[in-house]
């Protein structure tokens, strides 16, 4: 998982890296320079003869001020034609070059334009204007220049200009559109206000995408190697601060458009206009074609033919007209609402929330975070008296170090978390109660004596045991076969420890078929009566074993039973004290422990390994150190305490990154839900609350009060 982190990491650092290049280099090219729409994208460079011309042009036409008819007035200053590094490069396009005329006093009223994009033509290259034309440019400080038309170029301009008080001649067939003869009036200059803005900046799509980006990289960074951390983190909080700058940032002057506030009389010429060839019923303000919403077309007929006030951006497109319609209005009553960004940061947030949940451990964090922000304690406690007395909170960091007994654990499977079951030696019991006694069992050592009466038996020492005749064993040796010279004794101890009627069925009735008696009680009273005192039984080798198996067998049960009642004895510690576990399972005492499982032995090595552990762990050294992860009392008053190794410093800051993640992209989630579901909703009835607006403005039964409800 670290390597696919670490790689993950490199390609979105790189790709934030190229993006963010990419976004510096086209901030600092300013508007003015930027590729023209009418361009060829590949241009050819100025010759030196060009740029000496043009040096020369400008020289010549220093009191040529660079004004347009939607330009601000002399009292706000203008721009000069000036060279750039952009200028270097002569771009060629083949267009219609319009011509655009206002009232006004300023020496040059002319303007002309390549669609939309407004050029700076020489005064006396007017003539040589054609439907179709061959224009060469430059890009300057404020506007592109014109250095060629039709076959002249501005090296012959220089050279041989007529006066500048020659009138210029307009062929029949140039796309020039002449001042007419209705005049329109410039009032002022001012910029878009902050809602006419908000309608044509972006949605906000690009913003909510970087914070996504981040969210991302934070929660990679929850993964990722250490060294890795530090610059994800770094990334993530850069472009938290740029996305979300972007999207609620205030538009600076600069960042705002001029509109041009115009006074005139708007009329419908049903003609095709010449910048744009696709409108009929083109409505004019003078010569100049405006541009309407499309939701204002069923209201402006009430202004056509009357003196009205209209302002414009430079583009012709209407931002207000006369009393009612305007833009900036629509945005104050009626608020553009833009959901796309609130459903990318959902989404991202949802993600982010399903990642969190699938591949981070949360419980710790969580629980650590809280304790650390409500301040922690370190707590040294060498006796129970003083853990008694602390007060203790989750969060805290304990150190214990005492004599207490391991926790027993009561489930006898052969897969157990540890090898050494029953006692589990990752809590300790910690109280000032004596310890317990070791185990004991009576049907255990009488389970031993049956083992060691039967064992003895079937293997005895032939040559020191008195009761058989030297002659007879050697002759039973040399037979095979195996003499049981107490048969007695094994009746007698089988009955002792299995008294029950239910107990040893199957070595009770081998013992009685050996006997050739009727029944088992039967047989256990002439043991006691004296009645086999004397009575041999030979076995073959095969009986010999079944028996001895079947002895084996039948005390096993009684050690497991004996076994689990002792475990259950040693599982019920004094009321009080305390349960210090490590909810890692490390453990907290220094004895070596067996490697293998205690259960996966037989009946009386289970019984055996039960009573040395237990001299062992009943009472035992232990030190127990980390942070307090769960606190709880149980019902014989023992205060359980769960302890955590103590984190170090990139872990803690994981896990108050992880717990801060988690809150961030809840909120972001919940908050961008309900902002989707409010935007949906009103987005879907703001064009009909637009037209009932603006048709209760243009009623005039309708009182004004009826009006400001409407809003």
């Amino acid at each position: 998982m670290s390597t696919i982190a670490i790689v993950l990491a490199v390609l979105l650092t790189c790709a934030i890296a190229f993006i963010a290049y990419r976004l510096y280099r086209q901030r600092l090219i300013p508007a003015s320079i930027k590729r023209l729409p009418t361009l060829h994208p590949v241009p050819r460079k100025m010759n030196a003869a060009e740029r000496e011309a043009v040096e020369q042009y400008f020289q010549l036409n220093k009191h040529l001020q660079y004004s347009s008819p939607l330009a601000a007035p002399p009292t706000q200053g203008f721009e000069f034609l000036a060279l750039t590094t952009q200028s270097e490069n002569v771009y060629a396009v083949t267009h219609a070059i319009t011509r655009y005329g206002l009232a006004t006093d300023a020496p040059h009223k002319w303007r002309y334009y390549l669609d939309s994009t407004e050029v700076h033509l020489p005064p006396l290259w007017e003539q040589y204007i054609a439907e179709d034309n061959h224009v060469e440019l430059i890009k300057t400080a404020s506007i592109p220049l014109v250095i060629a038309l039709n076959g002249h170029s501005l090296v012959d301009y220089m050279y041989a200009a007529p006066p500048a008080s020659t009138p210029p001649q307009v062929v029949p067939n140039s796309s020039m559109r002449e001042q007419e003869t209705e005049q329109v009036e410039l009032i002022d200059i001012r910029k878009e206000t902050v809602q006419e803005y908000a309608l044509n900046r972006p949605s906000g799509m690009r913003e909510a995408a970087i914070l996504s980006l981040s969210l991302l990289l934070l929660f990679v960074s929850l993964l990722a190697p250490v060294l890795a951390v530090p610059w994800l983190v770094a990334i993530a909080a850069l472009l938290i601060i740029w996305g979300g700058w972007r999207l609620f940032r205030r538009p600076s002057e600069r960042a705002r458009q001029d509109v041009h506030c115009l006074r005139g009389t708007p009329k419908r010429w049903g003609l095709f206009g010449e910048s744009d060839q696709n409108r009929i019923n083109t409505i004019s303000l003078g010569i100049i074609d405006l541009t309407y919403p499309a939701h204002w077309l069923p209201f402006i007929s009430h202004d056509m033919g009357k003196k009205t006030n209209v302002d414009i951006y430079v583009n012709r497109q209407v931002v207000r007209q006369g009393k009612y319609l305007s833009l900036h209005d629509e945005m104050v009553y009626f608020p553009l609402q833009r959901w796309g960004k609130n459903g990318v940061l959902f989404g991202s947030s949802l993600l982010i929330l399903c990642l969190l949940l699938t591949y981070v451990p949360l419980t710790l964090p969580l629980t650590l975070s809280m304790a650390w922000l409500k301040g922690a304690q370190d707590i040294q406690a060498l006796d129970v008296n003083t853990l008694q007395n602390a007060q203790l909170r989750i969060g805290d960091t304990l150190h214990a170090q005492g004599s207490g007994m391991c926790y027993v654990d009561t489930t006898l499977t052969s897969g157990a978390k540890d090898p050494f079951l029953p006692f589990d030696c990752a809590s300790i019991y910690w109280n000032n109660a004596e310890p317990l006694p070791l185990p004991e069992s009576e049907a255990v050592d009488k389970a031993m004596v049956l083992l060691n009466t039967v064992n003895t038996q079937l293997h005895p020492e032939l040559d020191n045991d008195p009761k058989i005749n030297p002659g007879l064993a050697s002759a039973i040796q040399k037979s095979g076969m195996i003499l049981l010279d107490d048969f007695a004794d094994i009746v007698l101890k089988t009955q002792d420890l299995c008294h029950e009627d239910g107990a040893c069925l199957r070595l009770k009735t081998a013992l009685v078929n050996l006997a050739n008696a009727r029944d088992w009680p039967t047989l256990v009273k002439r043991a006691r009566n004296g009645a086999l005192k004397g009575v041999n039984v030979l076995l073959r080798p095969v009986s010999a074993e079944t028996l001895q198996n079947l002895v084996a067998t039948a005390t096993s049960s009684f050690f497991t039973s004996e076994t689990r009642l002792a475990i259950n004895a040693l599982n019920s510690p004094s009321p009080g004290g305390f349960l210090i576990q490590s909810d890692e399972g490390k453990l907290l005492v220094d004895h070596p422990l067996p490697t293998s499982s205690l259960y996966n032995s037989s009946g009386l090595d289970q019984w055996r390994g039960l009573q040395h552990l237990s001299s062992m762990l009943l009472h035992t050294p232990f030190r127990a150190q980390g942070v307090i992860t769960n606190l709880s009392v149980d019902a014989n008053g023992t205060r359980h305490i769960s302890l955590h190794s103590e984190p170090d410093v990139i872990t803690v800051w994981r896990y108050l990154g992880t717990t801060l993640l988690l809150l961030v992209v809840i909120v972001s989630a919940l908050a961008n839900v309900v902002l989707l579901v409010v935007r949906l909703g009103k987005s879907r009835h703001r064009a009909q609350d637009i037209q009932r607006y603006y048709e209760s403005c243009f009623n005039p039964s309708m009182p004004d009060a009826a009006v400001k409800a409407l809003r």
